[in-house]
């Protein structure tokens, strides 16, 4: 498991070098603000997207994208036109894909569509570094990339039989628990990675193999404790709300 500790190219203007949308914002792309989006200009035609020189990026992550609405969908990171890493998506999973820190001549997101579908929005699309959490999460941990965001709940009659069903989006709420950590690990990045997660939104990614194990978290709510054992532990935690792209 990973957590994204900084975004360097936050509100940097990307270049659209393929399938460039009409009236649309390329600045949306880098902001975080998932009410504001860029869409491409024509169905079933890669659409590219430059963010230009950027030095010792490991992470490149995305959020919010309709991509493989109606067919899969190659998503590919790479460095002035060469492949860094790739992935093939059938549904709309935030991505984080994770690479040895790399200087990019010109950092470049490519959506390779089907022939058959439409013209891909992004919401958001952030890189930086990222730290791997020690031992892991912990047992029973949610896997809120297999979620959704929708709650139902159903009429009935008298007999008690459905009659109509009212649905409504909310967001994934998060607990991460990492016990047993070194004090040294706590006093020094896990700090550094509490300041960001205040400044801005991050991402948690839960299967190295698998980017789309992904999703962007907000609000968040830390906690630090002695260990119930020895001083020379500490225990974390952290509260979160989530969203997956789902």
């Amino acid at each position: 498991m990973i957590v994204t500790t900084s975004n360097q190219i936050l509100n940097i203007v990307p270049t659209i070098q393929l399938d460039s949308g009409v009236d649309q914002v390329p600045a949306n792309i880098s902001n975080p603000d998932h009410s504001l989006t860029y869409t491409s200009g024509v169905g079933g035609q890669d659409f590219r997207i430059s963010f230009g020189a950027q030095n010792n990026i490991s992470y490149v992550a995305i959020s919010g994208h309709n991509a493989a609405s109606l067919d899969e969908c190659i998503v590919r990171i790479l460095n002035n036109g060469v492949s860094v890493d790739s992935v093939t998506i059938s549904r709309n999973h935030n991505l984080l894909f994770t690479f040895d820190l790399t200087n990019f001549t010109d950092l470049q997101i490519v959506f390779e569509q089907s022939p058959n579908t439409a013209p891909t929005t992004v919401s958001y699309i952030a890189a930086g570094n990222y730290l791997v959490i020690p031992r892991g999460e912990q047992a029973g941990y949610s896997r809120q990339w297999l979620e959704r965001h929708t709650t139902s709940q159903t009429s009935t009659n008298l007999l008690v039989a459905p009659t109509g069903t009212i649905q409504k989006k909310v967001a994934l709420k998060g607990s991460l628990s990492i016990p047993n950590q070194t004090a040294d690990f706590i006093e020094t990045q896990w700090q550094s990675f509490i300041d960001f997660s205040y400044e801005q939104p991050f991402f948690i990614r839960e299967d190295d193999s698998k980017p789309e194990s992904t999703y962007i978290c907000y609000d968040p709510k830390h906690k630090i404790q002695a260990h119930q054992s020895t001083r020379s532990l500490i225990n974390a935690n952290m509260q979160f709300s989530s969203y997956n792209g789902l």
